[in-house]
């Protein structure tokens, strides 16, 4: 009998064969349950305490007001939307374990919707990791969590919902918020949802939901929702840490709503002695970058302006005359915006 040594026998049709649809779709099923077991425990519900309102469609039902709320940081951290703790300073914050612990706002940033809040704990508490949200793209699965409708209330166990990623860098204004850069989601978010994180299937926080496209007159989403995106807030981070709340930055200049051939945002005009007078623009200036990153529309343009905070240092590639420029404009406080408490 000869001696076959270091060889493996492999029968055919099974070491080769592709995994079945069936396999597959449990692997992803296990996948998403394993991050949702790996990150449920950051997530947080938050209310104002003594607060209460009527929640439409509830049959008469009071809840009270609030919404969720993500830890970033073990000492206490945890990221919302401003919306969400209102003008209020002290909060209730309903971790998933069950347990109700106090927290004070200590930092805003009310006009692009963030708030952090600091909570009283003497033990570590269990944070997520941040990832990138400029690495997104249309399609890529995310999951929200939170407590829509205030179901959480009780037991603070976030709900979860499984959607993809619909669009990038939409724009949502309005008079007091502005969500400058915004990420579309179809993953379900609902009024309560407010200030909860949006995840990657690698767990990392990638957005904080803020929010929803509604039908007239009823309060419930229909298919659309916002969320901030995680790099704007890493931009005001370290004054929301400090204590500081957040002014957000103005260039001082018009622009043509119309898009280019050439591409970019025309300078209509500019404002004397403001961020770009001193950076030197110009009219006619052909805006085509914004911090290294092309500016195809100028929407675009908009956008990438509103994300920063005031004193952010922006640097902008111009087209004049067939010359391309590399400007530098310091952005100063919106000049509409009421100066931090």
């Amino acid at each position: 009998m000869a001696a076959v040594v270091g060889s493996v026998l492999v029968l055919p049709g099974l070491a080769s064969d592709p995994p079945s649809d069936l396999e597959q779709a449990r692997a992803y099923e296990d996948r998403i349950q394993a991050v949702i077991a790996r990150v449920r425990s950051c997530v947080v519900t938050i209310t104002l305490p003594g607060d209460e309102r009527q929640l439409p469609g509830a049959r008469g039902r009071l809840i009270r007001s609030g919404g969720t709320g993500v830890v970033i940081g073990a000492e206490g951290y945890v990221l919302t939307c401003d919306h969400v703790v209102d003008e209020g300073d002290e909060v209730l914050v309903g971790l998933a374990d069950g347990r109700t612990l106090p927290g004070r706002v200590i930092g805003r940033d009310a006009v692009g919707d963030i708030a952090l809040v600091k909570v009283v704990t003497r033990t570590p508490l269990p944070a997520v990791p941040l990832g990138d949200s400029r690495q997104l793209k249309a399609g890529d699965p995310v999951l929200a969590m939170g407590n829509p409708f205030g179901l959480a209330r009780d037991d603070h166990a976030p709900a979860v919902s499984l959607g993809i990623v619909s669009a990038l860098h939409r724009a949502q204004g309005g008079r007091e918020k502005v969500y400058g850069d915004a990420i579309q989601v179809d993953a379900s978010v609902n009024p309560g949802n407010s200030g909860g994180p949006l995840f990657d299937l690698e767990g990392r926080l990638v957005g904080i939901n803020g929010r929803i496209s509604i039908r007239s007159g009823l309060r419930h989403n229909v298919g659309v929702g916002f969320a901030i995106p995680i790099h704007q807030v890493v931009a005001v981070l370290a004054d929301l840490r400090a204590g500081r709340d957040v002014r957000r930055g103005w260039l001082g200049l018009r622009f043509r709503t119309e898009s280019s051939e050439q591409g970019g945002a025309i300078v209509d005009s500019v404002t004397p002695g403001g961020p770009a007078a001193r950076a030197g623009l110009r009219p006619q200036d052909r805006i085509v970058s914004v911090d290294g990153e092309s500016i195809g529309l100028p929407l675009r343009f908009k956008n990438a302006i509103s994300l920063l905070p005031a004193g952010s240092v922006v640097v902008l590639g111009v087209v004049r005359g067939g010359q391309t420029l590399t400007l530098k404009a310091t952005l100063e406080p919106r000049p509409h915006q009421a100066p931090p408490k």
